[in-house]
């Protein structure tokens, strides 16, 4: 399990993280792209006051936003082939019943 140790915040929304395995690098949080509580991060001070939570190694910001570190891990050491990237958003759809076929 990927556990960060250090997170500091960068220029453009982005931050500088080392996980407890050694792999360490830049992380770009997107708050535009993600979208919903995210957005609070376009407010600098807010997006400066981010902590590495005790308990559960994750990223955090005041108000509740917070990123889970495998996927962040992930994303930063790239995802094996085959497997969708860890920062898409999917979205379970039932099949449609089509009528007349």
């Amino acid at each position: 399990m990927a556990r960060i140790l250090t997170a500091r915040p960068l220029a453009a929304h982005r931050l500088h993280v080392r996980f407890n395995d050694g792999l360490e690098g830049i992380f770009p949080i997107e708050p535009e792209r993600r979208g919903g509580v995210f957005l609070k991060l376009l407010d600098a001070r807010v997006f400066n006051a981010v902590t590495v939570n005790p308990d559960f190694a994750c990223v955090e910001w005041p108000g509740g936003v917070d990123l889970c570190p495998d996927t962040m891990h992930q994303a930063m050491a790239g995802a094996p082939a085959g497997l969708p990237a860890p920062m898409a958003l999917h979205e379970d759809v039932p099949p449609r019943a089509d009528k007349g076929n």
